[in-house]
């Protein structure tokens, strides 16, 4: 992989994660049930723009001041990677950051209740991962794990060592 592919890469994927109305939801809306049908659609181009008040998935793995309200992101980043001895990326350490407030774990529509960040991981995974329908994206994801993030945010981290980006 060349290094002009990266920042290519990582917005295509950005751009492909907010095409899904139903992780749209799970991040725009901090309500018990945001997928009530009396709540609007967003504009899921909006959650990757960085000056929309909707800003939600983002291409770096942290901010420099801590966020206080309850609220839901997603960051896409290369965590590390190695080079060939021509320079070449041989190997590329991608992480997706599902980062969601203490408070909003737990959804319930008054009859199911699910868990925000499994649904959301379930989501990117259909949308990116290798069996993704639809999409020039195929994310092969190697694990994930739990990260506590602070007293208020916990998080899940995919991990993907290997995928290719069609352009």
């Amino acid at each position: 992989m060349r290094l002009e592919s990266l920042s290519k890469n990582i917005v295509k994927i950005m751009q492909e994660l907010s095409k899904n109305q139903g992780l749209v939801r799970l991040l725009q809306y901090n309500d018990d049930n945001p997928f009530d049908r009396n709540l609007p659609d967003v504009d899921g181009s909006t959650l990757i723009h960085p000056k929309s008040v909707n800003y939600k998935i983002k291409p770096y793995p942290f901010d420099v001041e801590a966020e206080t309200g309850e609220t839901s992101t997603i960051r896409v980043y290369y965590n590390s990677g190695d080079f060939n001895e021509n320079e070449v990326i041989s190997e590329t350490n991608l992480h997706i950051d599902i980062i969601v407030a203490k408070e909003l774990w737990l959804i319930n529509d008054g009859t199911n209740s699910l868990i925000r960040p499994y649904e959301i991981m379930s989501r990117v995974t259909d949308m990116v991962g290798k069996r993704s329908l639809n999409t020039t994206i195929k994310l092969r994801f190697d694990g994930w794990q739990h990260l506590a993030v602070n007293t208020k945010f916990d998080a899940i981290r995919l991990y993907s060592e290997y995928f290719t980006v069609e352009t």
